[in-house]
């Protein structure tokens, strides 16, 4: 059993992300912008902040127009993530300017994430069922302090084991559809072994910066407004503090996806390339893709 360097995964993703970082901007760029439209159609066409009284007709087609654009979307961030890791992994070379593919490592990527999301909704269940069964069986006890304390833990434990599940089942995932042309959350599980914590570290380092610029840029853009609505909530209704709340969120939403269009480079350049090194470390010998151009 391999074990994951953490100093030198993460020394790999930023010295990677930092050197090739324009050939990134241009192997994502046209994938990341189309990306960024679906994600602002609900709020285009208005499936993001639906009237009250809409009636069943017009909300199945919101629901419809939703599971499309999320798929769409997930295709859309395979797309984005393929060419990253190979360019992390050598099995691509060479700078690039605009690039766009949806081949056989796209969708099969594709594919997983769909099945990665139905693996995680059957756990989400279960966790849902457990914490329901352990309320109904202590509540004979007619403590309420004992019921509450058991559903707490119950409810802890399951969210531990679904972090730890989320973790060890999609960091290699992409991986291992690029270098081994297939999907596999077996093999993904397998090389993962005895490594959780490492690989918790990893995703920490990696994901924190990018995620504290967005979130500093977010608490920027809409801290003044929340401000107000706060100064003035003890004279509103909850109702009216959620609707305001919603709207100042919309009002930014173009800006906000902006943003991530600048983040992303670096984000994907980190993640893909951190997972990639990971590989590297963890599989030793295993059977690669043949390289692209």
């Amino acid at each position: 059993m391999n074990k994951l360097s953490v100093g030198e995964t993460v020394r790999f993703a930023y010295a990677f992300t930092l050197r090739e970082l324009g050939t990134i901007i241009g192997l994502i760029w046209v994938p990341m912008v189309a990306l960024a439209v679906i994600n602002f159609l609900p709020y285009a066409i208005g499936d993001a902040s639906p009237p009250p009284d809409l009636n069943p007709n017009a909300a199945s087609a919101i629901v419809l127009r939703g599971f499309a654009f999320s798929l769409v979307g997930i295709l859309l961030s395979a797309c984005v993530t393929v060419p990253v890791i190979r360019q992390a992994m050598g099995l691509r070379t060479g700078p690039a300017f605009i690039h766009f593919a949806v081949g056989a490592a796209e969708l099969r990527l594709w594919g997983g994430y769909l099945l990665l999301f139905g693996i995680l909704f059957v756990l989400m269940m279960g966790l849902v069922l457990a914490v329901v069964v352990a309320a109904v069986a202590t509540s004979f006890t007619g403590n309420k302090i004992v019921e509450g304390m058991t559903v707490t833990l119950v409810l802890l434990a399951g969210l531990c084991g679904l972090l730890y599940a989320l973790v060890r089942l999609s960091f290699l995932l992409p991986v291992v559809v690029v270098a081994e042309n297939r999907v596999s959350f077996e093999r993904g599980w397998l090389l993962t072994a005895g490594n959780f914590w490492r690989i918790a570290a990893v995703l920490f380092v990696v994901t924190l910066p990018p995620a504290l610029l967005f979130l500093g840029a977010f608490g920027w853009l809409i801290g003044p407004d929340m401000v107000a609505l706060f100064r003035q909530a003890q004279h509103l209704d909850p109702q009216v503090i959620a609707d305001r709340m919603n709207l100042i969120m919309n009002s930014h939403i173009s800006t906000m996806l902006g943003i991530q269009l600048i983040i992303a480079p670096f984000s994907v350049g980190l993640t893909a390339s951190a997972a990639a090194h990971a590989y590297k470390t963890l599989a030793g010998n295993a059977r690669a893709a043949t390289p692209q151009p």
